[in-house]
């Protein structure tokens, strides 16, 4: 049988907005987590990569699709091996946001930032949930 663990009581002082966020932006990351299984299952369900583009976008011209589809295929299997055995430090992947940010690619250097906290010990969102107080 499993135990819930007791929740510390959050304190009136606390910020609430702040509060909100964290556990806002901690539950944005784990629903990217869900978005890979829904991948999953749409891959599952067409049976094989080659029959995806075709099947989630049928009006589009097939040459430019299977284009499209190719390179973002590599990616994609790139993405799941380095997930699979990730191989990268947090500190590259840090330099890595750092130069799309100061590219202008802005919501590209977000999603590395978020991908290098998985190389890193705790959840992104555990130092804001400090602002409760220690619980120990």
């Amino acid at each position: 049988m499993t135990l819930t663990p007791e929740l510390p009581t959050i304190p009136a002082t606390v910020d609430t907005t702040a509060v909100d966020q964290t556990l806002h932006g901690r539950n944005l990351r784990s629903a990217h987590v869900i978005a890979g299984i829904l991948d999953a299952g749409l891959l599952n369900h067409a049976g094989r990569p080659d029959r995806l583009p075709t099947a989630l976008f049928p009006d589009v011209d097939p040459d430019a699709l299977q284009a499209i589809w190719n390179m973002a295929l590599t990616v994609g299997i790139w993405a799941g091996k380095a997930m699979l055995r990730p191989q990268w430090r947090p500190e590259d992947l840090d330099r890595f946001q750092r130069a799309l940010d100061e590219a202008g690619h802005h919501a590209m250097a977000g999603g590395v930032a978020v991908a290098a906290q998985c190389g890193r010990t705790a959840h992104p969102a555990d130092d804001d949930l400090l602002l409760w107080g220690d619980h120990e």
